[in-house]
């Protein structure tokens, strides 16, 4: 597409160079994505491929990191804070139950 304004026709052209590298990096990522083939050969009943095994397993996890593959392990670890939390808010109620009654309940109603 041409146009007669100069600084339009840099900017499709621009334009166009961004779209391919950017088509390029999808199909990379696509492609780094994409499960490879790895058949387990660590067990013991004869077939090949085998029963899963923790050998087989080491194997996935190596390929898996020798090709940068994203990881699940770099989030903020979380605790265990919900039984605290309730009864807290339990006992929030258990003392609103006892200044209040069925008072807020006949005003609510």
């Amino acid at each position: 597409m041409q146009n007669q304004d100069p600084v339009l026709n840099e900017c499709a052209a621009r334009l166009g160079v961004s779209l391919r590298q950017t088509e390029d990096q999808l199909t990379r990522d696509m492609l780094a994505a994409t499960a490879s083939f790895i058949n387990c050969v660590g067990g013991v009943n004869g077939d090949n491929p085998t029963e899963i095994t923790r050998s087989d397993v080491d194997t996935i996890i190596a390929t898996l990191a020798n090709n940068n593959a994203y990881t699940i392990m770099d989030n903020i670890e979380g605790q265990d804070k919900f039984g605290k939390l309730c009864a807290e808010v339990k006992s929030w109620v258990i003392d609103l139950e006892a200044r209040w009654g069925n008072k807020g309940q006949a005003k609510a109603a």
